[in-house]
């Protein structure tokens, strides 16, 4: 069953205005634990966020993979510019006295790469080379401010013969890292170059991954940082949640593309990250903890949601762009509903009740508003 609503429209369809719909998807789909260590993929109650700069594991080690089913609310295979999205913005929840306390700081900076312990001496800059320097081989310096960030990356597939975007599920096997060598996971996380290729995020402090296009150590700037809400660092009784509102203009305008293309493909898939410092085989403390769907037993306990915010009708009726609603306008809405007309904007200007599809539901609409 899914558990999934539309909120009220913000401003109400008129020729010529804009409609604004935040459409709230509270469960999703499928919710996986992306860690080597994972028995029970698909159904865990509860998953732990943490990094782990060690040789054989994925810096990003411990993180989580989160998809919604969005089709029920938002029509897919509509085109990818027909979805105008304002806004997407992720809540997760985090356990009560889970992984948190003083040891926890919460951090709504980017780090840079080298503030990590790089190549896991546990020494700070050993080499004494100023970083990025010629001859620096370590690249470690002091982090400025306390704790590291919760990050929000998209999600990447690389075909590898048993799952891909589509065919993926939250019990699928898990590829990555897991101290048997430098393994990329499958899904990773990713980030755009300025060519707009697709950046490996999971080893940036190593360099690994991405030596085809050139890159090595590098510092990705996170699609979103998480911000808690309601947390009392050491004295945390109850869930509180984390938020994430995505920055849609990051890499020239790409990641507002990539969810084009999700909600016209009718699902939604992120990856939630942290480089959370972990000691190898020590306790599980100081990083977060979150809710998964199956595991909403305590009260207060919630999956992680999705919020999707949508222009809508700009200019509803008026297909053929002439500032007019007329009998043009019937035969240029035949023509996008028929997929011939695939002038930029007439899909969204089709779409006359405002519901994400041009069918035969805005023909009504349509005949009211040429009379």
């Amino acid at each position: 069953m899914k558990f999934a609503r539309l909120a009220t429209c913000l401003v109400a369809l008129s020729a010529g205005a804009a409609a604004a719909a935040d459409i709230l998807f509270e469960t999703p789909s499928d919710d996986r634990w992306h860690y080597p260590f994972n028995f029970t993929p698909g159904s865990r109650g509860q998953a732990s966020i943490f990094g782990a700069v060690f040789e054989n594991f994925n810096d990003r080690d411990a993180c989580v993979i989160l998809a919604w089913d969005t089709s029920e609310l938002i029509p897919a295979g509509q085109g990818a510019e027909a979805y105008e999205i304002e806004a997407i913005h992720v809540t997760i929840t985090n356990q009560a006295n889970a992984f948190v306390g003083p040891a926890w700081a919460p951090d709504t900076t980017v780090d840079e790469w080298y503030t990590y312990d790089a190549n896991g001496d546990g020494l700070l800059n050993a080499d004494g080379v100023d970083r990025g320097e010629p001859g620096d081989t370590d690249g470690e310096s002091d982090d400025a401010d306390p704790g590291r960030p919760i990050e929000l990356f998209g999600a990447a597939f690389e075909p590898n013969g048993l799952f891909d975007e589509s065919t993926w599920t939250e019990s699928s096997f898990f590829f990555g890292g897991n101290g048997d060598g430098d393994i990329p996971r499958n899904p990773y996380p990713f980030v755009h170059d300025e060519f707009g290729h697709r950046l490996h995020t999971e080893d940036s402090i190593k360099g690994l991954h991405n030596d085809a296009l050139g890159v090595f150590q590098y510092t990705p700037t996170p699609w979103a940082i998480g911000v808690p809400h309601g947390y009392t660092p050491g004295a945390q009784s109850t869930p509180f949640d984390i938020h994430f509102d995505v920055d849609l203009s990051l890499e020239s305008d790409q990641v507002r593309a990539y969810f084009q293309n999700q909600l016209d493909r009718g699902r939604v898939i992120v990856m939630i990250t942290s480089l959370k410092e972990t000691d190898l085989e020590g306790t599980a403390d100081g990083f977060p903890s979150i809710y998964m769907k199956e595991g909403l037993i305590d009260p207060g306990a919630r999956p992680a949601s999705l919020t999707v915010t949508l222009t809508q009708c700009e200019a509803p009726g008026d297909v053929n762009g002439d500032s007019l609603v007329d009998l043009l306008d019937a035969s240029a809405f035949v023509d996008v509903a028929l997929g011939v007309n695939q002038v930029p904007g007439a899909r969204q200007r089709a779409d006359v009740n405002c519901d994400g599809a041009v069918d035969g539901l805005d023909i009504p609409a349509l005949v009211d508003l040429i009379l």
